[in-house]
């Protein structure tokens, strides 16, 4: 099967991961990590406040503990954190586009690795941490090519899943009676509607972009790709 087609059913994949409870918090908090992550570097490069924490909890959700006086620049440290994490979707893409999937791996442990030393500080997070990394360093110790390759095309693609659920969860809360409001919302008093359509936006275009500028995606070679996918998923039906 053609690497176009993994990434299809990958990006299918991550979407129902993302559903399951059994999975979700597991994989979902690599997504929390790396948003979190920008919080960080964004604090350091601003120079506003201090922050070189990170906590990850049970339930999927994380943590940053940074003094930033202004609402503004706090909401900011926010976009930032969604941003990122959309912009290194995309970095990922483009290097699956080269078939660079052994570096996808190796960024991905790497940034476990370094997180553990400099920012988790909560036994929950760096247990997660170095259970992540261990996984991911087994089919490279073996050299197993094609585990490789499926797993750097699902975390990609569970990254990009991610980011759009996290746009549509705060359209999400500020529908809901007495819910609370996005991250956003409750920092700077913006509705989350707003806030959830531009991070919905940017998302989307985020993933137009990765599939018609990174991938060189088509409507014909996509079609062609979901016959092949349902002709496999047929054979082995039957």
């Amino acid at each position: 099967m053609s690497v176009t087609s993994l990434i299809l059913l990958n990006l299918a994949g991550a979407l129902a991961i993302s559903r399951l409870p059994m999975f979700r918090v597991y994989f979902s908090l690599c997504n929390t990590l790396i948003e979190k992550i920008f919080h960080v570097l964004a604090v350091v490069v601003t120079r506003e406040g201090k922050s070189n924490k990170i906590k990850l909890y049970k339930n999927g959700s994380g943590e940053t503990t940074n003094i930033v006086g202004s609402k503004i620049k706090k909401v900011m440290m926010v976009y930032i954190g969604y941003t990122g994490t959309l912009i290194l979707a995309m970095g990922l893409f483009y290097l699956l586009s080269f078939h660079k999937f052994d570096w996808v791996i190796y960024f991905f442990i790497g940034l476990m690795v370094i997180s553990i030393l400099l920012w988790i500080r909560n036994l929950f997070g760096v247990l997660w941490a170095l259970s992540f990394a261990a996984l991911l360093a087994v089919p490279l110790y073996f050299r197993n090519e094609a585990a490789i390759m499926h797993i750097s095309i699902f975390l990609s693609s569970l990254i990009l899943v991610q980011a759009i659920i996290n746009a549509f969860q705060v359209i999400g809360q500020s529908f809901k009676a007495g819910g609370k409001p996005g991250a956003l919302a409750k920092i700077a008093r913006v509705p989350a509607i707003i806030c959830g359509i531009a991070l919905l936006g940017q998302s989307l275009f985020a993933a137009y972009f990765i599939f018609s500028k990174v991938l060189n995606f088509k409507a014909a070679m996509i079609r062609f790709e979901l016959l092949e996918i349902i002709q496999v998923m047929e054979k082995f039906i039957n």
